[in-house]
């Protein structure tokens, strides 16, 4: 809500300045018309403060705020080498699908074109947010859905008892991985 307070004020003062400078001499109005631009400036800089921390890949990203290293952004799918193969963005949402897409049904993390994903059902599991922290829920009656923990170690989960999830836990959709980042 403070980004857009500050944005909506430098565009004002903006458009003071233009006017100041179209309507009027120039040469009179001068001093109006360099406060005016600087007071968006600074507006502009506040807008945008605290997201000057947030890089990727080397190019800034202003419009994120900087986060805790042990907050959860996305989900890659990890190809048999473990590479990632596909990314989903987590962050700023509260609850998250994970099935495959058949048209009829609302999955934000679409395995339809998985390699096991003749193993995935439609709906197989949901991520929430609760609490800052991500949880995954079973709702698979069939392949069920397992975590492995950064200690190795693998977990299989009861249908319906959500498990807590860490950066770089790894999510067993049937056959299919997806990695926590």
């Amino acid at each position: 809500m403070r980004r857009a307070i500050n944005v909506a004020i430098a565009v004002f003062s903006f458009e003071i300045a233009f006017i100041l400078a179209v309507k009027t001499d120039w040469r009179d109005s001068w001093f109006w018309i360099t406060a005016a631009v600087l007071f968006a400036i600074l507006h502009i800089g506040l807008a945008f403060k605290k997201s000057r921390e947030s890089v990727r890949n080397g190019i800034p990203d202003f419009s994120a705020p900087a986060l805790p290293d042990t907050a959860l952004t996305e989900v890659a799918l990890l190809g048999e080498d473990g590479t990632q193969l596909a990314f989903w963005n987590i962050y700023g949402k509260n609850g998250i699908v994970i099935g495959r897409d058949i048209g009829e049904n609302n999955v934000t993390i679409n395995l339809d074109n998985s390699t096991y994903a003749s193993m995935i059902d439609v709906e197989h599991a949901v991520l929430n947010y609760s609490g800052d922290c991500w949880y995954i829920e079973d709702i698979s009656e069939k392949n069920g859905v397992s975590i492995q923990k950064q200690d190795g170690r693998k977990y299989r989960l009861a249908y319906g008892k959500p498990c807590r999830l860490e950066k770089g836990d790894i999510i067993y959709i049937a056959l299919t991985r997806l990695q926590v980042l």
